[in-house]
């Protein structure tokens, strides 16, 4: 009988019906939604690193995006963009693994007990790896497209003032006249 070892698992943030990832402004905690990059896995292995030291941490350093809120222009890395949500599950899905190499690695007395009979620990195995997170629900939310990268970025409707490309950081003006649209409801 062979014993199975932990088997690799993606790690990916959930996502509403239209392909929009949330997130969260460091600075004035407002919500948007983007659609996920290629950066995204950078981010996300930077903030599992906080939680899971790796021997080669330095790889990970390397090209992580900073990235404004589209809101209020707050520039930072693009983990921190992440809703405090995420980052829990991230954080568990760090721990979990970092639970599963610890049993692994305890576990590799028990079997080569021939060469050392007399073990002083018994290894216990790790809970099962947290599941994925929930789907992100559908919300009111305003999609703008970003010329300047060619991306969408959904925001909230009340937002009417200047706004930033999360990407590039290119400044938009704000939503007035043929854009903005008033609805007045009538009684008949």
């Amino acid at each position: 009988m062979r014993a199975r070892g932990l088997e690799a698992e993606g790690v990916d943030l959930p996502r509403d019906t239209a392909g929009f990832t949330r997130r969260e402004c460091p600075g004035c905690l407002r919500p948007f939604k983007t659609r996920p990059g290629p950066h995204d896995a950078r981010a996300l292995l930077h903030k599992l690193q906080a939680f899971f030291s790796l021997e080669n941490a330095h790889e990970g350093e390397e090209g992580l995006p900073v990235w404004r809120c589209p809101y209020c222009g707050h520039r930072a890395g693009a983990d921190a963009f992440l809703t405090p949500a995420q980052q829990t599950h991230l954080e568990s899905v760090a721990r979990a693994w970092g639970n599963h190499v610890r049993y692994e690695q305890l576990s590799h007395v028990t079997r080569t007990l021939s060469l050392n009979p007399r073990p002083t620990f018994v290894a216990v195995a790790p809970e099962s790896m947290p599941g994925p997170m929930d789907p992100e629900p559908d919300e009111l939310l305003r999609v703008i497209p970003m010329l300047c990268c060619g991306e969408d970025v959904k925001m909230l409707w009340d937002w009417d003032q200047l706004i930033f490309c999360p990407r590039c950081g290119a400044r938009h003006g704000g939503l007035s006249g043929r854009q903005q649209v008033h609805l007045e409801l009538i009684p008949e």
